[in-house]
């Protein structure tokens, strides 16, 4: 039988466990402020993305990259970010403004999502290195 400080032990860490994973896969939408998103990275360029192909972004051995991804404001199409993070793919979903911050991905990929019979997106990024 487990005792209680055993118990209490395994939970814990656990719990620790679980915190740094739910990390490696954290995103959020942000403002479409340049200064905001790119408070913690270097502004890239602002890129344009024409068909449905995917353009990589950023890529790190291992899931240390804090990255936003910004949909410039005269994009014709939204924008689909994928990060891989803890082996797995994940999707931001459609962002049409404003940005997409990842914390903890390896890899980054973004793609032009049809919009209003438009496959043209503009968007710039902000990576840093952790």
């Amino acid at each position: 039988m487990i005792n209680a400080r055993a118990l209490a032990a395994i939970v814990a860490a656990a719990v620790l466990w679980q915190a740094q994973i739910a990390q490696a896969e954290e995103y959020r939408i942000i403002g479409a402020d340049a200064a905001t998103a790119c408070k913690s990275g270097e502004k890239s360029e602002t890129m344009t993305l024409e068909g449905p192909r995917d353009a990589s972004v950023a890529r790190a051995d291992g899931d240390k990259l804090n990255v936003a991804v910004c949909v410039d404001p005269s994009s014709k199409s939204a924008v689909n970010v994928r990060y891989r993070a803890n082996s797995y793919w994940y999707s931001s979903g459609n962002v049409s403004e404003g940005c997409v911050e990842i914390l903890g991905a390896s890899r980054v990929k973004v793609r032009a999502v049809d919009t209003n019979f438009h496959q043209t997106a503009t968007y710039y990024s902000c990576v840093q290195e952790r």
